[in-house]
């Protein structure tokens, strides 16, 4: 008894172990992923991608922030895994494919991703970058730039603060914008199958009795006439 006691608290405190070591988990969105083919360097966050082939999906969060995962096309190894926030187009407005927005070009550097609109949904993703970067590139695309703190490991994803900075350099409280949802189609509507109803009659038929007699005595009239010799 003593024994089987001993294995059971082993059991329990590796279990407990095992869940404070564990790496945050993500629940996934099956709708929002795509594959891209990179040339040159890409900046995704923290993170510089080189040339090859990629998968981007999004791994749910919390309301004002998602999680965009890099992956090979396999999902077999991971290259980076970055803060996104939702960035809001207007209702009904989906997109039918998937596209692609960088900040402008500075010379010297690399390419940096701002957004990634994923097909068929109502929003796309602004990635947000480090605060020394995001600096850079606010001056350099003259608009504001979302922004964590300077080296913020993945298990602080979840509670990190999000700033807003500007060309200016301020910063700023994030607020998270309102993206609406969109809305279900409506159902199409059918035709119930149903039996021809008789129109009512709205007028009588004794008027046009009395037009065709007032013709029919003209015409016999008029036959009279000519068939009489003349004077």
């Amino acid at each position: 008894m003593k024994r089987l006691m001993t294995c059971l608290a082993l059991s329990a405190f590796a279990t407990l172990l095992g869940g404070v070591s564990a790496p945050v988990a993500y629940a996934q969105s099956d709708r929002e992923n795509s594959t891209f083919t990179l040339t040159e360097p890409l900046e995704v966050g923290q993170f510089t991608l080189q040339p090859g082939t990629y998968l981007l999906r999004v791994l749910m969060l919390q309301s004002d922030r998602n999680v965009i995962q890099v992956t090979d096309v396999d999902q077999s190894k991971v290259f980076a895994t970055v803060i996104a926030t939702p960035h809001p187009i207007r209702a009904r407005e989906v997109l039918p494919s998937t596209r692609y927005v960088y900040y402008p070009a500075v010379p010297g550097q690399n390419k940096a991703l701002r957004t990634w609109y994923a097909r068929d949904t109502s929003n796309g993703q602004d990635i947000v970058y480090p605060r020394k970067r995001a600096l850079e590139l606010a001056v350099a695309a003259k608009e504001p730039v979302i922004a964590i703190p300077d080296e913020v490991k993945e298990a602080e994803y979840q509670s990190v603060p999000l700033a807003v900075v500007t060309p200016a350099r301020e910063v700023k409280p994030y607020q998270a914008p309102m993206v609406e949802p969109v809305p279900e189609p409506a159902p199409a509507a059918v035709a119930e199958a149903r039996p021809h109803a008789k129109m009512p009659r709205t007028a009588s038929s004794v008027p046009l009795s009395a037009a065709l007699g007032l013709l029919s005595l003209g015409a016999a009239l008029g036959l009279r006439r000519l068939a009489s010799p003349a004077a």
